[in-house]
């Protein structure tokens, strides 16, 4: 007798609709009309609820049914290897996902380092006025500036941030902080200098 065959059975003797069957399952009454139809078969958590819901044992409901059980065995390792594949693309994703949080945190703040990227330096009253080309998801944030130590030179960093409301701030006041006037301007990155500028080329009087 098939497992569906069985579950008919079993179900009029304990004089139980289709529709409170599957209610007591948590399925569809169309799903028991399938399985005592034989279109199709319930998976092997299902039959252990039938199992205790039916009060049939487990060796008893698939007895001598070859085909049901050959299915249960072969979704059973088609579980598994989903239940693989689904852990290694797990890993995966988490693997990116720690990549992705480590590129975005280290390259939140960066220094200019390429002289294409400074488009105007200007030298006036208020300090010096340093517009730049940057992405522009990107924003000037901030700059250190020093002076050398033959008092002529000024050493100038620009920092920038990433910026994800696209303002793109793109243009900077640098104080000069004291009153002599520097001959030179060098931009640097990582204390190496990539852009230099003569202050009688760029001053505003």
């Amino acid at each position: 007798m098939s497992i569906g065959s069985k579950i008919k059975q079993r179900r009029t003797e304990l004089n139980m609709s289709q529709e409170t069957l599957a209610e007591k399952i948590g399925v569809s009454r169309s799903a028991v009309s399938n399985w005592e139809s034989e279109r199709n078969y319930p998976d092997l958590q299902i039959i252990v609820s039938l199992s205790e819901i039916l009060d049939i044992p487990l060796d008893s409901l698939l007895k001598d049914d070859a085909e049901v059980v050959e299915k249960i065995a072969t979704d059973t390792k088609q579980r598994k290897k989903l239940s693989t594949k689904v852990k290694i693309l797990y890993a995966y994703s988490a693997a990116l996902f720690i990549v992705v949080c480590a590129l975005l945190y280290f390259t939140r703040y960066q220094e200019i380092s390429d002289a294409n990227q400074i488009k105007t330096v200007q030298l006036n009253g208020e300090g010096l006025v340093v517009s730049v080309d940057i992405p522009k998801y990107r924003s000037l944030c901030g700059w250190y500036m020093d002076w050398g130590k033959d008092g002529k030179t000024i050493t100038v960093s620009l920092i920038t941030k990433r910026d994800l409301s696209f303002y793109n701030q793109s243009v900077d006041v640098i104080p000069l902080i004291r009153d002599d006037k520097p001959e030179r301007i060098v931009f640097v990155y990582n204390n190496q200098p990539f852009a230099t500028y003569n202050a009688d080329d760029i001053r505003i009087n």
